[in-house]
């Protein structure tokens, strides 16, 4: 419970400021493949946040529920619904544990973006986190990751990171990495100067290369179905920065791979 409450914390801290932060990512391509996988049902989000997803994906008619370690994250994302129009499918969330959690139902589509997976900072609540996803999938059901690739991504290229972000006469913005390689841990800080004063925003993550969440995906009972290197279908190589990896159900009737981007 000790990670679940420092998570919170952390995140409680980004939750004013996360609109801002994450003004210039579109998540339309994501939410048209989730749609297009959830079908007719409702959707899981892990680590839903603010709801940047959920609220593009409940537009194409996917009802999503979302679990958040932040109660300030999903204050935010209350807010959200409370401006949205009548007749959207509905975004609701709580305060809750990705790594275990039993909501008592069953999901065509259960997923976990943006690197949100990594957020469980022990290898043990990642396959916890595998093993809860897999409980609540219906027969046919799948488990989506979108997570970086840590070495070609840069997430892990060197022990010691500083990146200036943007700079000009009145603010300057910058991310601070310091990675443990042997325990695979990054440990984040963003900093933010400006005539407002100084922002810190805090993360920890546990990065995993895919063939460990694959192996992952087996110790829950689950098989990799597809992997391609972003949400418009283009191929995973090794020089890809990102994957999105859709899981399913190791059983004799659903040995069908599933194909990631626009439908046709």
């Amino acid at each position: 419970m000790k990670d679940l409450h420092q998570q919170a914390a952390r995140w409680d801290q980004w939750a004013p400021h996360y609109d801002e932060e994450t003004r210039n990512q579109d998540p339309s391509a994501a939410a048209a493949v989730l749609s297009d996988l959830a079908g007719d049902g409702a959707a899981l989000e892990l680590g839903v946040g603010a709801g940047r997803v959920a609220f593009p994906l409940a537009e194409w008619g996917t009802p999503v529920f979302g679990l958040d370690a932040s109660q300030k994250m999903i204050s935010r994302l209350e807010e959200h619904q409370k401006q949205t129009p009548e007749g959207r499918s509905p975004v609701q969330a709580r305060v809750g544990d990705m790594a275990r959690f039993d909501l008592g139902t069953h999901y065509p589509l259960v997923y976990v973006i943006a690197s949100t997976f990594f957020l469980l900072t022990k290898q043990e609540d990642q396959v916890s986190c595998f093993r809860s996803a897999a409980r609540h999938l219906s027969p046919q059901g799948r488990f989506v990751v979108e997570a970086a690739v840590p070495h070609t991504s840069g997430m892990a290229s060197e022990r010691q990171q500083m990146i200036v972000r943007e700079m000009s006469e009145e603010h300057l913005k910058w991310s601070a990495y310091v990675h443990d390689p042997v325990h695979q841990i990054v440990r984040a800080q963003e900093v933010r100067v400006g005539p407002d004063g100084c922002r810190l925003l805090p993360n920890v993550m546990r990065y995993a290369y895919p063939a460990e969440l694959d192996l992952m995906a087996q110790l829950a009972g689950l098989r990799l179905d597809g992997r391609t290197s972003d949400w418009k279908g283009s191929p995973f190589t090794a020089t890809s920065t990102h994957h999105v990896s859709v899981y399913s159900r190791q059983s004799a009737e659903n040995d069908t791979s599933t194909t990631i981007g626009p439908s046709a």
